[in-house]
């Protein structure tokens, strides 16, 4: 009887260790799924923008989608999700090891997310194109700090 509970906990074990081992990957195309989404709505954002289109239900949509997913990015990055992990990321290791940096170019993305949408709603395209422009530039000063250059 004995044997059977030693070798029930071991399989317990080993069948937790593989859902352990295999949250980093699933975290991870979260993550990129996440962003993808992400990437998506600022492109319909701009492309909307540039068409001069400012009052379009399509830049309110995305605008909002952007919103949305600045407050989820707070969970997309728990430790163990980098690449120590094993897994293809483009998240550099700078994440974790200067996580109060990392944090604060999320809240910077937020506020402007919000700044975005908010402008977004009044309607007046020379405002929203300088918003749109701040929003860039908040994705790009996370992603020179944070993320590994594209080849």
């Amino acid at each position: 009887m004995r044997r059977l509970c030693w070798a029930a906990a071991l399989s317990l074990i080993a069948v937790a260790g593989a859902a352990i081992a295999a949250a980093p990957a699933d975290t991870v195309r979260s993550r990129i799924a996440g962003y993808r989404a992400l990437g998506a709505a600022f492109k319909s954002a701009n492309d909307t923008v540039r068409s001069g289109d400012v009052r379009s239900p399509r830049l309110q949509q995305a605008a909002a989608q952007i919103s949305a997913a600045a407050r989820r990015q707070y969970q997309w990055f728990p430790a163990g999700s980098g690449p120590q992990a094993q897994v293809k990321t483009a998240a550099r290791p700078e994440i974790w090891t200067r996580a109060a940096q990392f944090r604060s170019a999320q809240d910077g993305f937020a506020r402007q997310a919000v700044a975005f949408e908010r402008t977004v709603r009044g309607g007046n395209a020379a405002a929203i194109r300088t918003e749109a422009r701040k929003l860039g530039g908040q994705c790009k000063a996370c992603h020179d700090q944070f993320r590994v250059p594209h080849d």
